[in-house]
């Protein structure tokens, strides 16, 4: 029998076994050692943020100090820092949601002149930027008369007139889009606001429950139909719908709405228990401490109501409603600007003219 001489297969086929296992470790090692070098710059970024994070610190130590020896008053200076930043947060958020939308108006668009179509949005985004929404009515309506089935673009020129109280205009804006998508739900929420605030009270919550049923996660559609509900006597299922939006997404404003109910309903403790929860929600909500106050008032509670009533000035001095301590959740407490706050944040609208208590907790 003949023996073939030579390396068998199973002979080769180790070491080439062997040179692969170590390709793989190599490309292992390479990475951990990226991972390693990353790491190590993310410290050195985290050691030189702590250490400005610390000199900003001791700088602001030493000026309260140096104002405070001088006898200024700082207690309000934390309170009022905080305010500054969400402020600042809000704004940069407000910007980077116009963005979004400038995108998606010109991701929508499929005509031949993209170029004279993105320069009407271009100077409508920045004049809405400067707070000049009026302005951005000019540049809007050409890009939406040129491309009508934008319904990206409909909906912010639709806004913007909701904004400047041009009902009618917003609303033949929002049909047109619902022309092209019925069931667009930011679309027919939004008509069922025009019509409330123009007292078609019965259409607006046939829109609110089309919206509702369009979307049935919709903290803000509950809340206003709740609050529409309770307006027109349905406080059963006033109630449904506010405890709904409430689950849905924690809101002081909700609180108010359902304390407004409970004490129509003359449950004053619940009322009282969810006016506390709002305050808590919003230290800022001056209604709700004048109407914690009146009630209080009505429990002969004198001493939180005197409280309450001291906050409530303090947070909104020009409110002479404030002064009188008379008509517990008047209409005008309870309108449909209650929820214009969560309205704004679910549905990301541009901003659109508030009361001016509201435009100050915003």
């Amino acid at each position: 029998m003949l023996v073939a001489s030579g390396p068998s297969a199973s002979d080769v086929a180790i070491p080439l076994m062997e040179e692969h296992v170590l390709e793989r470790i190599s490309a292992i090692e390479y990475s951990l050692n990226m991972v390693n070098r990353r790491l190590d710059s993310l410290m050195d970024t985290i050691e030189r943020i702590a250490a400005s994070n610390f000199i900003d610190h001791t700088m602001i130590e030493t000026l309260t100090d140096t104002l405070e020896s001088a006898g200024i008053d700082l207690r309000n200076l934390e309170d009022e820092w905080r305010k500054r930043i969400d402020s600042k947060i809000q704004e940069t958020e407000d910007v980077d949601r116009l963005e979004l939308r400038v995108r998606r108006i010109m991701d929508a668009y499929h005509g031949s002149q993209r170029a004279l179509f993105g320069l009407w949005i271009e100077k409508s985004h920045d004049l809405l930027l400067d707070e000049k929404a009026k302005e951005s009515l000019y540049f809007l309506k050409l890009a939406f008369e040129h491309d009508p089935s934008n319904s990206e673009l409909g909906l912010l020129l639709a806004e913007v007139h909701f904004q400047e109280k041009d009902y009618g205009s917003a609303m033949r804006c929002l049909n047109r889009v619902l022309d092209k998508r019925p069931d667009h739900f930011e679309a027919t929420f939004l008509t069922g606001l025009i019509q409330q605030r123009k007292g078609a009270l019965l259409d607006a919550q046939k829109r609110f429950e089309r919206a509702v049923g369009l979307k049935k996660d919709s903290s803000a559609a509950h809340a206003t139909l709740g609050s529409l509900l309770a307006n027109v006597g349905n406080k059963k299922q006033a109630l449904k719908h506010l405890s709904t939006a409430l689950k849905l997404k924690p809101s002081a404003s909700v609180h108010f709405l359902l304390s407004a109910v409970y004490y129509s309903s003359g449950e004053s403790k619940r009322a009282i228990q969810h006016l506390k929860q709002a305050t808590e929600l919003d230290p800022q909500y001056g209604e709700a401490f004048y109407q914690l106050g009146l009630l209080c008032l009505e429990m002969n509670w004198l001493r939180k109501a005197q409280q309450c009533f001291k906050t409530a000035q303090s947070l909104n001095p020009r409110e002479k409603r404030y002064r009188k301590r008379v008509r517990t959740f008047s209409g005008e407490s309870t309108g449909p600007d209650q929820l214009n706050r969560l309205i704004r944040e679910e549905l990301r609208l541009v901003q659109y003219g508030t009361t001016s208590e509201q435009q100050k907790r915003k």
